[in-house]
């Protein structure tokens, strides 16, 4: 079996550069490769991902063509926080499907089409794209205002702005900001300016920006974001996810994560198997001996009872002097 060169040992490669470095049109059809975009191979051995697609797809697409909306967002993971220099564990995006169609900005009259593309028209300004692990992407704060062009939810654009301020901070806001100001007119205009009214810093995660819109779109106080409660000492005794000072009031929302038990290597090495269980409970009780009341919330209450999760927080609100 002839040996592949070790060009194309690495990521996807062009069946055109394939057959001048003397491969053959029946060995690429075989099985040691796959076919991640139309016109490129990769090794079958590499594992496939959407980095790895958007990667064979920039080798035949037109220059100047760049990844955006929704596949820069992915591919740039900004819904995730960070903490220092690498992601946060306390949200961790839903892959998506690898087959969904890429969206991808083309500077000119013409732009990519076909299977697998969903192509777009733009003119980048000074500050419009950037590189992603290798790859070209609009910059967070053009995506931001790609995507309320094209019709995002007003959620989905606060819980963006959440996300970039928590990923870059005291830089997102005035970005955000200077990159609103040049879209001027544009389409969606409104809805960015909104967004960006109602964005917060320190939020860890989108279900805690929807957790917080719940909340104020119904008329409750505005809440801190990510505010240490202190005992009588100073000492600090939980962070809430939400949290309203004046009444003692807070909210948490817990993830699948909270649920989770811990493997049988874990357990055996001494850590208990409902440690976040326990935990849970533990910060529950020290919230009470310091005289506040915490409220949890899932995604249930986030998607399926809205109206119930809302009148419950009324009620913590107004039972603590709230005027609500």
């Amino acid at each position: 079996m002839r040996d592949v060169p070790d060009e194309l040992t690495h990521g996807p490669f062009t069946v055109a550069r394939a057959l001048e470095l003397g491969l053959t049109l029946e060995m690429l059809g075989g099985r040691r490769f796959r076919r991640p975009w139309p016109g490129v191979r990769v090794l079958a051995e590499i594992p496939d991902s959407r980095l790895l697609r958007c990667r064979a797809a920039a080798l035949v697409l037109p220059h100047g063509a760049v990844f955006s909306y929704a596949t820069a967002v992915e591919l740039a993971g900004w819904l995730a926080p960070m903490k220092g220099d690498r992601p946060s564990t306390t949200y961790e995006p839903r892959p998506g499907d690898l087959d969904t169609p890429v969206h991808v900005s083309y500077p000119s009259t013409h732009h990519p089409h076909g299977r697998g593309v969903i192509g777009h028209r733009f003119t980048p300004g000074s500050d419009d794209v950037t590189t992603v692990d290798g790859v070209a992407v609009t910059t967070p704060w053009r995506t931001w205002c790609d995507l309320a062009a094209a019709g995002a939810d007003h959620v989905d654009l606060v819980i963006l702005a959440d996300a970039l301020r928590r990923r870059f901070p005291g830089v997102a806001p005035i970005r955000l900001a200077d990159r609103l100001e040049e879209w001027g007119s544009g389409r969606g205009v409104r809805a960015l300016r909104r967004a960006l009214a109602y964005s917060r810093d320190r939020v860890d995660s989108p279900m805690e920006t929807r957790l917080r819109l719940m909340f104020t779109e119904a008329g409750l106080p505005e809440p801190e974001v990510n505010r240490w409660v202190r005992d009588e000492h100073g000492s600090p005794i939980h962070c809430p996810d939400l949290s309203w000072p004046e009444w003692k009031v807070a909210a948490d929302y817990d993830g699948q994560h909270h649920g989770q038990r811990d493997s049988e290597d874990d357990v055996r090495a001494g850590r208990a198997s409902n440690w976040r269980q326990r935990q849970d409970n533990s910060r529950r009780d020290v919230m009470d001996d310091a005289g506040w009341r915490l409220r949890v919330f899932t995604a249930l209450d986030v998607f399926g009872r809205q109206e119930v999760s809302v009148e419950r927080m009324r009620r913590t609100l107004r039972a603590a002097g709230a005027p609500v």
